[in-house]
Formats: structure tokens, sequence, C-alpha cells
């Protein structure tokens, strides 16, 4: 069945897509063997290559999580081409997140381990030795990031967190995006860390969990959310859920929203959400008892604060009602912003120059863009910022480009945007293109185009400086502020409560006092390299700001005496639940 088929109309019996291990050995042979069916009749080069031409537009844009579930079941539409009636399971990563090596996942009896040889090809269960048509003829590759391990992935809490505190569509896909996205790709890398990731099956199982994440999301509020589509935390201009999905010209996003009915599905829970939603109880009643009936309740969405203590009126204050996306605040010429700049932006951005390109200016300039890329949560410098250096340095950039690029003139920091931000860049140029094709001017681009281009490019309220402060704007809407605090106020949980863990789980129950303490803690998450976001159009400090406050997150519960996280009691019961 087509997936155009897939969206003409309602659903009576949905197919339900199980936690891969939840299912009987015989079912899960089944799944491998539609694979293997769908790469050798040429579907699975489609996928990937359908993936690769689409790259741009799907990653760093919020039709992210739309795209990919259409494409979702675009692949279980081939499997059932392949295999009528064949199950098509997702990869809850968020139970092996603590240890993700230790998974059943990487075994031969389930998706094969880690690549071998020079190479990295993958030599072990059911895709060993595959060979791969996409980007170009190769064995399908895997290359773990810690060598022959895996870093941790968000844990249960986290994500569940995250979900709780996002209002709006675009908080949660820019905070699955920047933060929990990357980091199961790059564990494992090969062909999982390329715009050809569909040709490994790991892919599809992982997609599946992120669909599952934006799913449970949804039904937490099913009356607005699954009608729900926005450009919060993107830097694109407005968004409808009439618009098209990039790849399949007959889809609408709308078409995507409520997998309930047109594309047909649900999914079987697997007890992480579960399991975390109960440890949250506990810490708010905890939390509530040792600070009083006013604490901040862990499992929900508290009100965000500004930085001097008052209520910011998140999320509305942070969205935009211009194009953008970005905070009213920071469009350029902003007199509030103007006014409202911290003393040290202010002195830096009036010495810049005003457009005269002195080595001095050069220096200032510098300064000023440092100055910004360390601002933290006052909304207010952070207008005052922006609009300085939209006011104070496009002349400045633009008579550096014309009077002459020497050293002096501060090419060095407009190289190094524009190396590191190029995606950006070429976006704006190819829209100038767009724009004159579309009214019959001849193509091409002369100088004051190509100027245009880069200083709104770079500094221009929809440019890399505004999606950099954007970030900085925005990252209170994914994640809880004060939450840290909270759970250092929790002291501890009792056993009764980590025994429902376990219950909720279906595992058998570990004997804590004799698992080392360091086993215990949920460890950190790493950071992902930049190369990874200007692959996928992401803004790493917005993701360095989710990082940070996923560790402070992970120290808090670290410090609750006696708690044991979802994925830490997956790990520790695989290891010590037999003795």
């Amino acid at each position: 069945m087509g997936i155009a088929a897939l969206v003409s109309g309602q659903c009576n019996n949905p197919t339900s897509r199980p936690e891969i291990r939840s299912m009987s050995p015989q079912d899960r042979a089944r799944f491998f063997s539609a694979l293997e069916k769908i790469r050798q009749n040429g579907e699975l080069d489609r996928l990937s290559k359908l993936h690769v031409d689409n790259a741009d537009t799907i990653h760093g844009h919020p039709v992210f999580l739309a795209f990919h579930r259409v494409f979702m079941n675009d692949f279980a539409s081939a499997l059932n081409r392949a295999d009528p009636g064949v199950s098509v399971p997702y990869w809850d990563w968020s139970l092996d997140a603590t240890n993700p090596i230790s998974s059943d996942l990487f075994t031969n009896n389930y998706m094969g381990g880690n690549g071998g040889g020079d190479k990295g090809c993958v030599q072990g269960g059911p895709f060993a030795n595959w060979q791969m048509n996409i980007d170009s003829p190769h064995c399908l590759t895997r290359k773990f990031n810690q060598g022959d391990s895996i870093a941790p992935f968000w844990p249960p809490e986290a994500l569940l967190s995250m979900q709780q505190t996002c209002s709006q569509y675009g908080a949660l896909s820019s905070g699955i995006e920047n933060g929990c996205h990357g980091a199961v790709h790059l564990g494992i890398s090969g062909d999982m860390s390329t715009m050809f990731a569909p040709n490994d099956p790991f892919f599809f199982l992982h997609h599946g969990m992120v669909d599952k994440l934006w799913y449970d999301w949804q039904m937490m509020n099913p009356d607005t959310r699954f009608q729900m589509y926005d450009n919060v935390n993107y830097n694109d201009p407005a968004v409808s859920a009439d618009d098209t999905i990039p790849g399949y010209p007959n889809m609408h996003v709308k078409d995507a929203l409520d997998p309930r009915n047109g594309l047909c599905y649900v999914y079987v829970k697997s007890g992480s959400s579960e399991a975390a939603k109960r440890l949250m109880q506990e810490v708010n009643r905890k939390s509530g008892q040792n600070n009083g009936p006013s604490s901040t309740p862990t499992g929900g969405a508290p009100t965000p604060k500004s930085s001097d203590g008052g209520p910011s009126n998140a999320p509305n204050s942070m969205t935009s009602d211009g194009p953008s996306g970005a905070p009213n605040s920071m469009a350029p010429n902003s007199a509030t912003g103007s006014n409202n700049a911290s003393p040290g932006i202010g002195a830096a951005a009036t010495a810049a120059g005003n457009g005269v390109p002195s080595a001095d200016s050069a220096a200032k300039l510098n300064e000023l863009t440092s100055q910004v890329s360390r601002l933290g949560g006052n909304g207010n410098d952070r207008a005052g910022a922006s609009a300085a250096l939209h006011d104070q340095q496009v002349d400045f950039l633009q008579n550096v480009l014309v009077n002459g690029m020497t050293p002096n003139h501060g090419l060095d920091m407009a190289s190094a945007f524009m190396n590191r931000h190029n995606r950006f860049l070429h976006r704006h140029a190819n829209a100038l293109l767009m724009r004159r094709e579309q009214q019959g001017e001849t193509p091409g681009m002369g100088l004051g185009d190509i100027l245009t281009g880069l200083t709104s490019g770079l500094l221009g309220k929809d440019g890399v400086v505004g999606h950099l402060l954007q970030g900085l704007g925005h990252v209170v809407e994914v994640l809880p502020q004060g939450l840290t605090e909270t759970l250092k106020a929790v002291g501890s949980i009792a056993e009764d409560v980590t025994d429902d863990v376990f219950n909720i789980l279906n595992l058998p129950k570990v004997d804590l006092s004799k698992v080392p303490e360091k086993e215990r803690q949920i460890p950190y998450v790493a950071m992902l390299p930049d190369w990874w976001y200007e692959h996928n159009n992401l803004n790493a400090t917005y993701a360095a700001q989710l990082h940070n406050q996923i560790h402070d997150m992970i120290d808090g519960y670290n410090s609750i005496q006696g708690y044991v996280s979802p994925a830490t009691a997956h790990y520790l019961a695989k290891k010590y639940g037999s003795q």
C-alpha cells in the first residue's frame, strides 16, 4: 500500500508498533527477513536516496518530525509490500542510556554489533556483509563513537522532563533535534552518522523512538496537540499544516499530525516513561514535603523565570509575530533592544567603529562577538546585544568587503562566521535566486546582492547571530528551570518506589546494596562535535545549553539517596539480576 493510500481517511484498526525486545523471536526474524527483501528489491536504496536528496530541508527546520513520521510510514509500507502484515518495531534506546553497548540490540540475535576491519564493515548479525549503493557502493558500516563502546544516551527522566515542559510543537522538535536525536546517530556512527543513515536498519528503529516521543507528547494533550504545528525555536518563516512534506509532493504536514487516523498506527508502551513518571511522583511528593507547598514540581512544567526572578510568561514571550520565529525584541533597529543593552556590550558596539574598517574596530568587533556568544539568560541583554550587532556592524562588514580584505579589517571574524555557518549563507543566496526566478528577473547575483546576502546571513534578524541568540532565548522552553535545586532537596527515595520501577519494567529485583555506587549513577551525556550541528543546520550554542542543563539534571538525580533511573535499573537487572 502506498503512502498516498495510507492518508486517505479514518483508520478503524491501527497497526501497533512494539518495542523490538517485546517481539517474539519469530516476529523479529520476520522483520529482519523483510528488511533483507527491501534491500534486494531496491526499496532501501530509494529511501536512503530520498533522505539524502532532501537532507538540507528536513533537518534544522520545523518539518523535521513531520517528515520523519511520513518517511517511517513509507518504510513500513515498503516492508508490508515485501511481507504483508510484518510488524514494524521501534527501539527505546532510553532504556539503554546508561551503558548502550550492553543492550541486546548489539548482539547477533538482534541488529549485530560494531563494524570491523579498516572500513568498519558490519560482520555479525542479520545485516552482516550487506552491500549498499547509496551514496556510493560500500559495505554497511558502523564505527562506535567510543571505540568498542558507545557514549551514554539521554535517560528516560530527561525525555519525560522535556515532554512535560514543552507546550508547543517547535519547542519539542528543536529539543529532540538539538538534544537526544544526535547522540544515537553518532553513538553507532558509520553509515548512521551520514545523510544516507537509512542504509542501516538502526535508523528506522531509532526514528521509531523519535516519532514515539512526539506521539507520547501529543497524547499528553490529545485535544490540541494532534493539530499543533509551529516554528517555535526555529529560524524559519511562518509555517502551516498545509505545507507540503519535502520529498512527498502529495503529502501535507496535516496528513502526518495524527498517526491514529490517516497513517493508521499507534505505539505499544515500553515502560520507560511510566517508570520515570512513578519516580517523578515521588520526587514531587518529597520535594513538597521538604520545601513546603511552593516548591517546583519536577515532573510538570514549572513557570519559567526571567533572570531577575520574575515570570517570563513563557512560552508566548519567546515567540515572534514576525516570520523569523525569533523573539520580537531581536528585530534590527529595535529601540527597546538598544536601550536595554548592558554597558559592556553597548561600549563594545560603539567602539566597533560604526562602519570604519580599522584594526581597532576589528578588534572591538571580535570582542563584541565574543561577549554575545557568552551571554546568559537576561532577555534584555540578549535583545540589546542583537540590536547592537545589527546596528553597529552591518556597515562595518560591507566596508571591509568593498574597501579591501586585509588582515587588519576583521576578515578573520567574518571568514570564521562564513566557514562555520555556510549552510545559512547558501540558504539565503538560494532564496535570492529563487525570488529572482519567480519574478522573472535575469538569474545572477551582483555585488549588491552578495553584500546583502552576507550581511543578512551573518547579522540580520534571520541570520546566524539571530539564530544563536534565539537558541539562548528558547532553551528554557525545552527543559524546566530550577530542576537541579528541587532534586537536591528531595533527600532520598523509598525502597518501595525503587521496587515499583523494577516491576513496571518487568525486571528482576536487584540488591542495590551490593552494587558499586558508580554503577548506580546516571552517566553524563557526551557533547556532540560541531560538524554534526553544521551538517544538520542546527544551533551549536542552543545544543550546548541543553547539554549543560542535562548534566545539571543528572547531578540532581544522582544526589538523591536510593534513586535508580529506569535506564540504570534496566542495566543493573541485566548484569546482576540472575545473581
